[in-house]
């Protein structure tokens, strides 16, 4: 199973997000719960350089997967509007991990904390 965790600040913003685990919802290569949240996930980090042109904190597994931090610092942010934009995507990639539960719910969980 794929467990994705939020947290958020004290502002409402989601400084970080962790995601571990395997989903194992189909045979290698065609696991489209994995390929979703992996798209998702790095489209975001991706996102944020392009867009809100910032540099999140990033650690990966890139040998076996199943491990990826982010966490993005808002105090370096001093663009309004890349602040925005940082914000909007944190938030697109929680609700959009989210809505996998609905369908998937034995292969992904997801939770927003508060820090």
């Amino acid at each position: 199973m794929i467990t994705a965790v939020f947290q958020r600040n004290q502002q409402d913003q989601i400084t970080d997000f962790l995601i571990t685990g395997h989903a194992d919802s189909g045979p290698y290569g065609q696991d489209i719960v994995c390929a979703a949240v992996s798209i998702t996930s790095l489209g975001t980090i991706n996102c944020l350089q392009a867009i809100a042109q910032t540099s999140p904190q990033v650690i990966q597994n890139e040998t076996e997967g199943g491990y990826l931090q982010c966490h993005l610092d808002y105090q370096v942010l001093t663009n309004h509007d890349h602040l925005i934009a940082a914000q909007t995507l944190m938030l697109a990639c929680y609700q959009n991990l989210f809505a996998l539960t609905t369908d998937y719910a034995d292969f992904i969980q997801v939770q927003l904390k508060n820090s």
